[in-house]
């Protein structure tokens, strides 16, 4: 599978199980920034071309989304998986001030494995959805709770799946 194929699958797996759209050209146009949009949020994706037990944020591609959705008014999202692109593997990172506007949140602390420098955030995916699915609170939107690289703002992370749930609750 090439690198575009794999971006490929990932954004429509991550459109149709929130039911948003992919975004023609992927990005790859100045005035169609994201990889998906909603009537709320502008996404962009990253994965892998083949599976890793790691899951990466990183600081350049938050920094990209979050520009390309203030331009268009929306909130900016950062899906990224294991190289899977299987909804379940998949991690989604978003200001916290969205989930906290809207929702209580349980902040779910003790994920040790997290490596934390000034340009990424690494965690493994396997331990991770041990400690969130093991950690959740019934209405409530649990997240990881990180000081969002060498910044003082702060970012919510939580499983795709959960954040859909707090999307169909919250925005429709």
């Amino acid at each position: 599978m090439t690198k575009k194929e794999a971006s490929s699958k990932q954004e429509h797996m991550v459109a149709d199980y929130m039911g948003w759209g992919v975004v023609s050209g992927s990005g790859a146009r100045p005035f169609r920034p994201g990889d998906i949009t909603s009537d709320h949020f502008l996404v962009e994706c990253k994965t892998h071309i083949e599976p890793k037990d790691n899951i990466t944020f990183k600081k350049s591609h938050w920094v990209k989304i979050q520009e390309e959705a203030l331009a268009k008014d929306k909130f900016p999202l950062l899906v990224t998986d294991n190289g899977t692109q299987k909804y379940n593997h998949t991690w989604v990172m978003l200001p916290i001030h969205v989930i906290n506007n809207c929702s209580t949140s349980n902040s779910i602390d003790g994920l040790n494995n997290t490596s934390r420098s000034g340009n990424t955030i690494i965690f493994n995916d396997f331990l991770a959805n041990q400690l969130y699915f093991g950690n959740l609170i019934s209405n409530q939107t649990s997240i990881f709770n990180f000081k969002c690289f060498d910044t003082d703002e702060y970012i919510a992370i939580l499983p795709l799946s959960e954040f859909r749930t707090f999307y169909k609750e919250k925005f429709t």
